[in-house]
């Protein structure tokens, strides 16, 4: 394997794709599964104060397949609730994954009360875990799910607290649903924080047209996939210059690419959670070739070498080019003659043929939702005289 070392937090990690938080990491089984398949950490299942999040409503997972047709877009809808005891029974889980796995094991709490993210940072440390995520963003938690709650200083307190009972690093889990993303992080970076997760899945809902109710357990429930992964990237990237901790992504990566994404908007890890339910805990290696793929493609020797380089290149919306002019120009051996993108030009510039796209260069307005439709490459964009 090439050289993919990262540091995430201080801690040294063999590349940067972590087990993220799930049922799939819900014991000392399942972490051993995730070391096994390749994983370079895990994130334990969360354990939550709240006692009504440790018991699943069933049925809980779905996959939503939906779009306009001719496209695709998939869901991984799910009610997931938090590790199944209390803190004692994860000290216990802690303690037996540290003692099974020689990978990074880092513990993830929950609590809804101020001073119990002391108590449960302590037990972890005690336990023997590397780092502990802090989590006040669970979705369906109560400091998210009760509009009263000021998430963002929630966060700041439980972080320093935790920070004054505990040595290991500290890592709070971020969520989008705060009036600014980058203002909390900046907060929490001011405030000790040794990094950053960002950012927890939101809940959304999926009814049945023909019950007319919520489908699975009648509520609200996670959702994600890859298509969510760009709201994580805006705010990686806007994030990454601006703190001290180090950042760890998670919501929407699914392939090697994916992951470079996020390591280029500057991230120094990558949690993966709903492929492990969909394609196995196997699957992270393949991710790994991917990456490695990428790494011989583009001459990168160390990995670490490219986090955050796409922010060097990130424009403010005033340097934005808006003088250039395109048009869209096919060529017509390449067409395959699927007619995908005989409807989408609003600018009328564009008329399907027997042989293919027909675009007039006048009419073309240089948008490139038709180049960017075409799957065959047959569209080019080109710059106006």
């Amino acid at each position: 394997m090439k050289n993919m070392k990262v540091n995430y937090a201080g801690i040294e990690l063999e590349h940067p794709i972590l087990a993220a938080s799930t049922g799939a990491t819900r014991d000392w089984q399942q972490a051993v599964k995730c070391e096994e398949s390749g994983y370079s950490g895990v994130v334990l299942k969360s354990v939550q104060e709240e006692e009504i999040m440790r018991y699943n409503p069933f049925p809980r997972f779905k996959i939503i397949r939906s779009g306009i047709p001719g496209f695709s877009s998939t869901t991984f809808y799910s009610y997931e609730q938090a590790y199944h005891g209390g803190i004692e029974d994860y000290y216990e889980t802690v303690y037996q994954t540290k003692k099974r796995c020689s990978f990074p094991v880092i513990a993830s709490i929950n609590c809804i009360n101020p001073e119990t993210w002391g108590e449960y940072a302590v037990a972890c440390e005690q336990a023997g875990a590397d780092a502990v995520e802090i989590v006040p963003s669970c979705p369906s938690g109560l400091l998210v799910r009760d509009p009263s709650h000021d998430n963002h200083s929630i966060s700041i307190a439980a972080l320093k607290l935790c920070k004054e009972k505990v040595k290991i690093p500290v890592i709070p889990k971020m969520t989008a649903q705060v009036a600014n993303p980058l203002y909390t992080a900046i907060c929490l970076s001011e405030a000790g924080a040794d990094g950053l997760t960002m950012s927890n899945r939101t809940t959304g809902i999926d009814i049945d047209v023909d019950t007319m109710a919520p489908v699975l357990h009648g509520g609200v429930a996670g959702h994600g996939g890859s298509w969510a992964l760009n709201g994580v990237l805006r705010w990686i990237i806007v994030t990454y210059p601006k703190v001290k901790g180090t950042i760890s992504a998670t919501g929407g990566a699914t392939n090697g690419e994916e992951v470079i994404k996020c390591l280029l908007a500057g991230a120094n890890s990558v949690q993966l959670g709903a492929v492990m339910y969909l394609k196995g805990y196997d699957y992270v290696r393949t991710v790994l070739q991917e990456v490695e793929a990428y790494m011989d493609r583009m001459g990168v020797e160390r990995l670490s070498d490219i986090i955050g380089k796409a922010g060097e290149r990130m424009l403010a919306m005033e340097e934005y080019d808006r003088s250039t002019r395109y048009y869209a120009s096919p060529d017509l051996s390449k067409c395959k003659k699927c007619a995908q993108c005989s409807p989408v030009c609003i600018y009328d510039a564009l008329t399907y043929t027997e042989e293919g796209p027909r675009i007039d260069p006048d009419k073309c307005d240089g948008c490139g939702l038709c180049s960017s439709v075409c799957r065959s490459d047959v569209i080019e964009m080109k710059k106006k005289k």
